[in-house]
């Protein structure tokens, strides 16, 4: 994720945006009753392939839903990891809150 796509991103979150180098150094522990997360994939439809990555954001503002993430990432986000061709879709694959 590029540094725009996280401050991008960073309107929908609870908590604070942290990056590591190392996956498994750093962090921020919060208490939350109920965890809102959300797994989605974000692409583009081409004539003959489709380019596409899967994101999970693991604790996402209690109030906020796919709508929300959508206007976030459609047209903002890059379609995969090998390309800068932005994205022209958001789809939910899972997550725990009812308004998703």
């Amino acid at each position: 994720m590029s540094t725009a796509d996280a401050t991008t991103l960073s309107a929908i979150l609870v908590g604070k945006l942290q990056t590591w180098k190392l996956e498994s150094e750093g962090g921020t522990a919060i208490t939350v009753a109920t965890p809102n997360y959300i797994r989605f994939a974000v692409g583009k439809k081409g004539i003959s392939n489709r380019q596409s990555t899967s994101v999970f954001v693991p604790h996402m503002k209690n109030t906020k839903t796919l709508k929300d993430i959508e206007s976030v990432v459609i047209g903002n986000w890059d379609a995969d990891f090998q390309t800068t061709s932005k994205c022209e879709y958001c789809i939910a694959v899972g997550a725990s809150s009812k308004g998703i």
